[in-house]
């Protein structure tokens, strides 16, 4: 029940984005202030609670912390050029700061961009892989972008999704030894 409330809890910024664009629909600058700053705040709120209980911060929702951090950065120091760049590219720019975290977490971090425990090379091994697909979702994101299925939907979806097999294999593998 404790792990459900963390993954909840570190889930719920990105939630409440979504629910904003979907029920909003901001256009102008000052209205991305709303979803920007109260996603931010979640966020570093997860990250606060995640820390304090020593629980493995998900590397795909630190990337869209960070997304939601720069986004509020910009607004508050008025770079319209970075939210309005924001605006045109939708899910892409958060799958560019996700792509980021894996890249410093696969390089930097020994529990990888997957974020598991486990032996150094089965940690080296699926961050790679998992990175690999994130340029790749990244990739057809970019180049489908206006296109909200194709460009922000799917592209994550398969990040997601992969990112949770590869564990679910992993934890799977290291039962019989616990």
């Amino acid at each position: 029940m404790r792990a459900f409330l963390l993954r909840a809890v570190e889930s719920l910024p990105l939630a409440v984005f979504l629910l904003y664009m979907a029920i909003m629909d901001p256009r102008a600058q000052p209205e991305w202030r709303a979803p920007y700053y109260a996603s931010t705040a979640l966020a570093v709120l997860a990250c606060y609670v995640l820390i304090r209980e020593r629980a493995i911060i998900n590397r795909i929702y630190f990337g869209i912390a960070l997304y939601f951090v720069s986004g509020s950065i910009a607004l508050a120091t008025r770079w319209p050029w970075l939210n309005a760049e924001y605006g045109r590219l939708e899910g892409t720019a958060m799958l560019f700061w996700v792509l980021g975290a894996g890249v410093w977490f696969t390089l930097f971090d020994a529990r990888g961009y997957i974020g598991l425990d486990a032996p150094a090379r089965t940690v080296r091994g699926a961050s790679w892989l998992l990175l690999a697909v994130t340029i790749v979702a990244t990739a057809v994101s970019l180049a489908f972008v206006g296109n909200r299925v194709v460009s922000s939907f799917v592209p994550f979806v398969a990040v997601f999704a992969t990112h949770g097999l590869i564990k679910a294999r992993l934890h799977a593998r290291r039962a019989p030894e616990a």
